[in-house]
């Protein structure tokens, strides 16, 4: 309930003759002493709601009320009212609210048990600072970080509004309607609150200063129009965090950032590239049966391996997938050994097409649908490096009489009668066992010879009577075979064979950055993934 201290309306002198009555009798009726029914009844108010400025018609400045009840002080700041403010920190307790166009306070908080005496101690008022709807301003440091920006006002008859803002920079409510640009950092509100028109209420409206017909509009059968919510122009406050970039020395960074905006992000998404969405999802599986085939939640997935509870991965000899139907099926001989049960499988699956329009919200459309259901809290949405074909070949053949160590691509030194014959017998490689690298077949004697290349070292040996093919130990192919019936005579040594293999591989700088700030966890990790197309032989 609330509780209203009493006001005077008016007061009016008048003058009256009263006059003694003759003979007729007067009877009193009258007590001397209290009645046994006397008692007292004690009422708690929820709430003190009075007029600061009963009597006049004048708005309120936000920021210069204060008024003492009983024991306590109360102050407003937009649109709030304040009690027993902390002079040394600025603390103070919310207790209630102020309207400044009227003048009403509601305090439904103070210290019990005092008396209701109100002592006005500060206002000041105005007639020339007029009630708005619309509010546009720009905070003067750019850009703002998405979703941080705050904005309170007071509104002229109903307590204070408290807006923020999403990571889209909108601002919806009920009373409140707008947007802000992040990179420029302009805010535009406007305050009104859509309301129907109906017959009881059309006569009121229309009866407004701000109505005009144009105004309305349809939704529907129904007539609409927005009403203003009235704020108080010396209350509008925010609150936003933004961004202040340190320019990087481009020895510690690795590049030169001359051509980085100044934020240092550049575009990823861009009209006619390649987009690629991807769902990464973990899936406990119910056993871990030798021979036994499991069903994953998703089929046609582009990616799956399986590991313990503890994350360690189980080696990929142990099991086999069918990507297309999405199916793990356990080895003849799984066992645990020193993994951790239970075994979950984790899968991906993804959808490639062309993007068609880029937005500067974040919003990226594709030429085609997509072909699985997405979750935003398990996807991700990349831009791909389009590699183009790939072939594995060999480079710069050559002979020199002596090995000095230098990794060079012509030859130096004496001249060298032996050779080898790659015109008839050409060295083989393939897309599979290829690295890029430079090679030196360096002959020990007459017929034997070190295989050696300039990062992966000597990885061997072999003879010119056998074919030599070196196996690449990750992938279980061939670095390259070099046949033997390519090699002529007259091999001594320390004489050179030279060669280069180039991969089917596609030179790719990662560079991995990470914002200035207090560590979160103890280990970090990520992956790199390679999509290839290939023919398959149905």
């Amino acid at each position: 309930m609330g509780f209203y201290l009493p006001q005077t309306d008016k007061v009016i002198a008048t003058q009256e003759t009263y006059k003694a009555y003759g003979t007729t009798d007067i009877t009193v009726r009258y007590r001397d002493t209290a009645s046994e029914t006397a008692g007292s009844k004690q009422v708690t108010a929820s709430n003190l709601k009075f007029d600061l400025t009963n009597g006049f018609d004048e708005q309120i400045l936000t920021g210069s009320v204060r008024f003492k009840a009983g024991a306590d002080t109360f102050i407003d700041r937009s649109g709030l009212i304040y009690r027993n403010v902390d002079p040394t920190t600025g603390s103070a307790t919310q207790s209630g609210s102020i309207q400044y166009g009227t003048g009403v306070v509601t305090v439904d908080s103070w210290t019990p048990g005092a008396d209701n005496t109100l002592t006005l101690q500060s206002l000041t008022t105005t007639t020339d600072l007029l009630p708005i709807h619309h509010v546009s301003f720009r905070t003067p440091t750019i850009p703002i970080r998405p979703g941080s920006l705050t904005v309170v006002v007071g509104a002229i008859s109903g307590g204070q509004l408290t807006l923020t803002a999403n990571e889209a920079g909108l601002i919806e409510t009920t009373q409140a309607h707008g947007s802000i640009n992040y990179e420029t950092g302009f805010v535009d509100l406007y305050f009104y609150t859509k309301t129907k028109i109906t017959e009881a209420n059309r006569a009121e409206i229309e009866a407004e200063e701000w109505y005009l017909p144009e105004l309305e509009f349809i939704e529907g059968t129904d007539h609409y129009i927005n009403v203003p919510f009235w704020i108080a122009a010396d209350s509008v406050r925010f609150n936003a965090v933004a961004y202040t970039y340190i320019p990087l020395d481009a020895d510690i960074l690795g590049l030169s950032a001359t051509r980085l905006p100044p934020d240092g992000r550049v575009p990823i998404f861009r009209v006619g590239d390649l987009g690629i969405i991807s769902a990464t999802k973990l899936q406990e599986l119910p056993s871990h049966v030798a021979g036994q085939t499991y069903n994953l939640n998703d089929q046609r997935i582009s990616w799956c391996e399986l590991q313990d509870a503890h994350g360690s991965k189980v080696p990929f000899d142990l099991y086999t997938v069918d990507y297309d139907y999405g199916r793990v099926t356990l080895g003849g001989d799984f066992a645990l050994g020193a993994l951790v049960a239970p075994i979950s499988a984790k899968h991906r699956y993804q959808d490639m097409g062309l993007i068609n329009d880029v937005q500067i919200n974040g919003q990226v459309t594709f030429t085609k649908p997509l072909t699985h259901n997405y979750q935003a809290e398990n996807t991700v949405v990349g831009s791909a490096l389009v590699i183009n074909d790939m072939q594995s070949r060999y480079t710069a053949k050559f002979v020199q009489s002596v090995w000095n160590n230098t990794w060079a691509d012509t030859a130096s030194g004496a001249s060298l009668s032996a050779n080898y014959n790659d015109a008839l017998y050409p060295i083989a490689v393939t897309n599979k066992g290829a690295i890029q690298e430079r090679w030196a077949i360096v002959f020990t004697d007459s017929t034997n010879f070190r295989i050696i290349g300039e990062d992966a070292g000597q990885i061997g040996t072999g003879s010119i009577n056998v074919d030599c093919s070196p196996i690449n130990p990750v992938t279980g192919s061939p670095y390259f075979t070099i046949k033997k019936e390519g090699w002529g005579t007259g091999w001594a040594s320390g004489n050179v064979l030279r060669f280069n293999t180039k991969a089917a591989t596609f030179p790719v700088w990662c560079i991995r950055t990470v914002k200035q700030s207090e560590p979160t966890t103890i280990s970090d990790q990520f992956q790199i993934m390679f999509r290839g197309d290939i023919n398959r032989n149905v």
